[in-house]
C-alpha cells in the first residue's frame, strides 16, 4: 500500500473541471429528498467519478493505491472508499450516497483489490466490493448532516499513518510493520485489509518475490563493485553508481511495488555503500513511514 497525498489534486489546473463537475453533482444529490430519484442521480453521474482515473494516473502514476500493482491493458477502477450504494456489513444502511461524488472518497484501485474474486490459493472469495467493516459498528455514519466518527477497519491510502502499518516479507507477502506488533487495533486493521483488499493475491505476491530476488542480485553486484573499488580496479566506481541508480529507481513512487522495494533494500543497510549512498535517497513520504519485517 502506498500513501497518496490527495491534496495534490486540488492544485492541479487540469483536474479543476472534474472537481467542479463532481462537486456540482454532489450538491444536486444532497438536495434530492426522494431516495429513488437520488439513486438515479448517483448512477447517472458515473462518468464524473470515472473522469478522475485520468487525473489520478497522471498525478500519482498508473498503479493501484492498495496493492501497487500495474495492469497494462486493463483500466483501473475508481473505488468509492465508503461504498455508495450498500454496505455488506450493514444491510439496513443503504450506502454512503452523500459521498458518491465527493472526490475525497475516490481511490484508484486494481480489479483484484476492488472486485469480488475467488482467491485460487485459499478458495475464499474476497475483494473490497461493498465491504466497509468498522472497528465499532455502532459508530457507523448514517446522516450526511452529522459528523463522522467511524474508524474503518480497512486501511486508507490517503492516510499516511495507515500506509505505515504495511511492510513486506521476503516471501512476497504483506506484513504488519514491527513497530505496531503490540497494537491490537493495528493488527485488526491490517488483517482486514490483507483479506478484503487481496493484498496477498498470488500473482501480486509472486511479483514481489521476483522484486526481492532482483534487489538481492543488484546488491550482490554492488558488493562486487565496492570490492573492486577497494582493489583500485578501473570501472568499479561507474559500476557501483549504476547499481545504486537502479536500486533508487525501483523505489520511486510511480514504480510497481515501490514500497516493497524500499523495505527490501533496507534489509541490506548493513552494507556501507547501501547505508551511505542508497538509503538517503529513498527516505521520502512513503519510506519514512515504512518498516521492514524480520
Amino acid at each position: 500500500m502506498r500513501y497518496i497525498n490527495l491534496n495534490l489534486l486540488v492544485g492541479d489546473p487540469d483536474a479543476a473541471p472534474a472537481l467542479a463537475a463532481a462537486e456540482q453533482a454532489r450538491l444536486e444529490i444532497l438536495a434530492e429528498l426522494d431516495p429513488v430519484r437520488r439513486r438515479e442521480l448517483v448512477d447517472g453521474h458515473r462518468e464524473k467519478w470515472v473522469a478522475f482515473r485520468t487525473h489520478f494516473e497522471r498525478i500519482y502514476g498508473e498503479k493501484c493505491w492498495y496493492t501497487e500493482c500495474v495492469n497494462p491493458g486493463t483500466d483501473d477502477d475508481i473505488d468509492h472508499f465508503r461504498p455508495k450504494g450498500r454496505i455488506q456489513e450493514d444491510r439496513l444502511h443503504g450506502g454512503y450516497w452523500w459521498e458518491a461524488l465527493h472526490w475525497r472518497n475516490f481511490r484508484l484501485s486494481c480489479h483484484r483489490a476492488n472486485r469480488l474474486r475467488e482467491n485460487p490459493e485459499t478458495g475464499n472469495t474476497h475483494g473490497k466490493g461493498d465491504h466497509f467493516p468498522l472497528l465499532d459498528p455502532e459508530q457507523r455514519w448514517r446522516d450526511p448532516s452529522a459528523a463522522c466518527h467511524e474508524l474503518p477497519l480497512l486501511l486508507d491510502p490517503i492516510r499516511a499513518g495507515d500506509a505505515a502499518y504495511v511492510t513486506y516479507d521476503i516471501s512476497g507477502k504483506v506484513a504488519l510493520s514491527p513497530r505496531y506488533e503490540n497494537d491490537e487495533i493495528a493488527k485488526k486493521r491490517f488483517e482486514a485489509s490483507r483479506v478484503y483488499l487481496h493484498l496477498d493475491w498470488p500473482s501480486i505476491k509472486g511479483q514481489r518475490q521476483m522484486l526481492y530476488a532482483d534487489i538481492t542480485r543488484r546488491v550482490d553486484d554492488g558488493n562486487a563493485a565496492a570490492a573492486g573499488i577497494g582493489r583500485g580496479e578501473v570501472g568499479s566506481r561507474d559500476w557501483l553508481d549504476r547499481v545504486i541508480g537502479g536500486l533508487i529507481d525501483l523505489t520511486q513512487p510511480r514504480q510497481p511495488y515501490s514500497r516493497a522495494a524500499q523495505a527490501y533494500i533496507r534489509r541490506y543497510r548493513f552494507h556501507d555503500w547501501v547505508e551511505r549512498e542508497v538509503l538517503p535517497h529513498i527516505v521520502n513520504a512513503d519510506a519514512a513511514v515504512d518498516g521492514a519485517a524480520a
